[in-house]
């Protein structure tokens, strides 16, 4: 009887633990379909986003403003414009104010504001607005249209300000967001991540944009797009949208580009460049087997006269292969690797001339300046476009109709000559029916004319001749 009692007993017992086990597993086991392998389950895990903007976003946010810039535009009166009324009633058009908005950010604690400089192009008055509708007066320290940058400052000590991070270091698909004022809405936040690095859009002279696909709209321009670190990695600056309204695709100029703009704005009020003289272009590896050359690299299709870099014997067809001992990935990175060397400075570069690599050592001088006009009666204004002498490899390069005249090679955004419907490769043939041959003589007949007056410029616009007019700058 003993016997069987505890034979019973060890049955009620493993009864009870079979169903303890049994209801466990099934209340452990994951609500996932049957034929789910665990490598599917743990990747759908990792994938899972998780992430809380709010306390990043409470730190930021009161260190980004909105920028109000006041210029003033000449008034076109009547169907016939204001150079009809002038010409023929003696009324000069009048002075109209007009105010622009933007975005932008404390960097320090003293009041050093980071916007975009076509935010506050030509402003005759700028005002910070800050997170709590406080307003400044701000004082331009220095702009950079060659980057499209502008350094501000306001009267302070103790402003909320953002840290400018490495954007070197940032990775296609990291989180990253916007603050701006987008469309007239204050402080408006994005997020998004990285899509793309080294964007070339043709907007400024010295681009490598990050593109992203946090909502960036007008008015965002000079914002910050931060990682989640709460570093600016980025400063907002164009989109590419049919509509003028965002499309997912939005770019910022790198951080690492803003350090050295802003550190030339604040001790010399101007950004200082290193300078070769040349005109390049990629050689991928399939274009360096169609040219017979042994690897790719940055070919050199034009020296300028008297630079550097015919001065050192830098030849149109070398390769450039190597700067300073390291090889180059790109023209960007050439172009960057020459703006940031030291005035002075001799660099050694490696170029392959007819199969042969040679070593070639060029001395880096201060880049000249977009075209600076200075008129008789001496005030001087910036056409915000650069120009070379047009040549039969330019012409070739660019698919140009003509090798006579000026190659306009960039042109700066909101500057005298976009705002006039100038274009990057139009070739400028003459001024005033004078014929022009030299960035000299261009210089040297524009300056001739009084501020007020009209320029006429005959343009070669892809095989096409036009007439742009535009008044020197009073």
């Amino acid at each position: 009887m003993k016997k069987i009692s505890l034979i019973a007993g060890l049955s009620f017992f493993a009864g009870i633990l079979f169903f303890a086990l049994t209801f466990g597993y099934i209340q452990r086991t994951p609500d996932k379909p049957a034929l789910l392998s665990p490598a599917i389950a743990e990747a759908e895990t990792l994938i899972t986003p998780t992430i809380d903007f709010v306390p990043l976003v409470r730190k930021v946010k009161p260190a980004v403003v909105k920028v109000v810039s006041q210029t003033i535009v000449q008034r076109r009166r009547g169907f016939f414009g204001d150079d009809f009324f002038d010409r023929f009633f003696n009324t000069p058009s009048q002075p109209e104010r007009r105010d622009g908005m933007g975005s932008g950010f404390f960097i320090s604690r003293d009041g050093y504001i980071l916007t975009n400089n076509h935010v506050v192009n030509n402003a005759i008055k700028i005002t910070i607005i800050d997170i709590d509708k406080k307003e400044y007066s701000a004082r331009t320290i220095g702009t950079d249209p060659k980057t499209d940058l502008a350094l501000l400052q306001v009267d302070g000590d103790s402003f909320p300000f953002i840290k400018l991070g490495d954007s070197n270091a940032v990775e296609v698909g990291e989180w990253v967001l916007a603050i701006g004022n987008p469309l007239g809405m204050d402080l408006s936040v994005t997020a998004g991540i990285i899509s793309a690095k080294g964007r070339q859009l043709a907007l400024a002279e010295y681009e490598d944009f990050l593109q992203t696909d946090a909502a960036i709209n007008m008015g965002n321009s000079g914002g910050p797009l931060l990682n989640l670190r709460g570093e600016a990695i980025g400063i907002n600056s164009a989109i590419i949208a049919p509509s003028m309204g965002n499309i997912g695709i939005g770019f910022a100029i790198p951080a690492n580009m803003a350090v050295k703009v802003v550190e030339d704005l604040k001790n010399k009020g101007r950004v200082v460049r290193g300078w070769f003289g040349i005109s390049i272009e990629e050689i991928s590896e399939a274009r360096a087997k169609e040219y017979d050359l042994p690897e790719p690299g940055i070919l050199v299709l034009q020296v300028q006269d008297n630079s550097p870099a015919k001065k050192a014997g830098l030849q149109p067809m070398d390769l450039i292969v190597e700067f300073a001992g390291k090889k180059i990935t790109s023209p960007t990175d050439l172009q960057m690797k020459i703006a940031n060397t030291p005035i002075g400075q001799t660099i050694e570069i490696t170029v392959i001339r007819k199969a042969e690599r040679k070593k070639i050592k060029v001395e880096v001088v201060e880049a000249p300046d977009s075209l600076r006009i200075t008129p008789e009666e001496g005030r001087s204004f910036d056409l915000g476009m650069v120009l070379i002498k047009n040549s039969p490899v330019l012409a070739k390069e660019h698919e140009l109709n003509t090798e006579r005249g000026l190659l306009v090679t960039n042109i700066e955004r909101e500057g005298i000559a976009q705002r006039n419907g100038i274009k990057t490769k139009d070739v400028i043939l003459a001024v005033n029916q004078t014929e022009i041959d030299s960035v000299e003589q261009f210089r040297t007949i524009m300056g001739q004319r009084r501020p007020g007056q009209s320029v006429y410029l005959f343009i070669n616009r892809l095989g096409q001749e036009l007439v742009i007019r535009f008044r020197i700058p009073e």
